[in-house]
């Protein structure tokens, strides 16, 4: 009987050391959530660069004397600059400001559906853009949407038929574009990258010496290549 007291008395011993040293440990504290990690490229700062790609156009003709409406659809190869800045906040989206000016030779004809010789002529030899750019960055890369105020600029529209030409219009027309595109950092300071742009021209008037008022648009859509330069 005497055994069987200190047998339990020595087991109850035991369980409350084990209690007490478990008491003793130090809880573990919870997880903190995971930090958000921001890009590695740091998209904040100015760049200036350039751009090449093709430009596609279609301008619907309107000449109320005949009457006759109908599209001249022209392409070309477009190339220039661009000059903008990035701010990156929230810590993956990218807010910013960029200009562009392009040459290009985007020229086309077409019959007048008045007689078989009668064809309006067009041609435009610059663009230019003022947008804003908003975009979600990861990693190296920017995936991005445009849109802003846009000008282009009417070389030359004249008509042109068997018994004559006439008198030469040039004039720019402003209007609005849209888009998007995706840039890569490559090292801190060069950035490559690839656009589409969507633009639509105002329609004006203008007095054809051989056919009376002509009045016509412009839509384009571009494609281009771009390489820029992070200078801050």
């Amino acid at each position: 009987m005497n055994k069987l007291v200190a047998l339990t008395a020595a087991a109850a011993a035991v369980g409350f050391i084990g209690s007490a040293s478990a008491a003793d440990l130090p809880t573990k504290a919870p997880m903190a959530p995971a930090p958000m990690v921001a890009p590695a490229f740091n998209w904040t700062g100015c760049y200036i660069g350039g751009n090449i790609g093709g430009v596609f156009g279609r301008s619907n003709e309107n000449i109320p004397l005949y009457p006759a409406t109908f599209d001249i659809n022209m392409s070309s190869v477009i190339g220039g600059g661009h000059i903008g800045c990035n701010y990156t906040f929230a810590p993956h989206w990218v807010v910013g400001l960029e200009g562009d000016f392009d040459w290009t030779d985007l020229k086309g004809d077409e019959l007048t559906t008045g007689s078989g010789g009668e064809r309006y002529f067009q041609r435009w030899n610059w663009t230019a853009s003022a947008r804003g750019r908003l975009g979600y960055a990861w990693d190296n890369w920017l995936l991005y949407v445009t849109g802003g105020a846009a000008w282009a600029n009417l070389d030359s529209a004249f008509f042109s038929s068997t018994i004559g030409t006439s008198t030469s219009v040039s004039a720019t027309h402003l209007g609005w574009t849209v888009g998007g595109g995706v840039e890569y950092g490559l090292t801190p300071n060069w950035i490559i990258g690839a656009e589409y742009l969507f633009a639509h021209y105002e329609r004006k008037t203008y007095v054809c010496s051989a056919c009376g008022p002509v009045d016509f648009d412009l839509e384009t859509h571009t494609v281009r290549a771009r390489l820029s330069y992070k200078f801050f």
